[in-house]
């Protein structure tokens, strides 16, 4: 099993397939490694379905604290804010 940061590194690398990338961020919600996948749903620069996907991550972790946090958080497009309410 690969660590949290280097899952972190292969998301955010652009060089990487988009299917593995998604699939690292599968694994950081396995390993229950929220802080990777809060920062993945607030970065502007990814693509959107990584966003969601995270966010998706965090509720399978039941990061409810992460999640209340993201809902609250008026950087965040107006969906994720919605759906991080949804699901904490």
């Amino acid at each position: 099993m690969s660590s949290p940061s280097s899952l972190f590194r292969t998301v955010v690398d652009k060089n990487v397939p988009h299917e593995t990338r998604k699939a690292a961020i599968d694994e950081l919600a396995e390993i229950d490694a929220t802080t990777q996948l809060r920062v993945i749903v607030v970065t502007d620069g990814f693509n959107g379905s990584f966003r969601r996907q995270a966010l998706s991550g965090l509720g399978q972790c039941r990061a409810t604290t992460e999640l209340a946090t993201l809902a609250d958080d008026r950087s965040l497009p107006t969906s994720l804010r919605k759906r991080a309410d949804r699901l904490r």
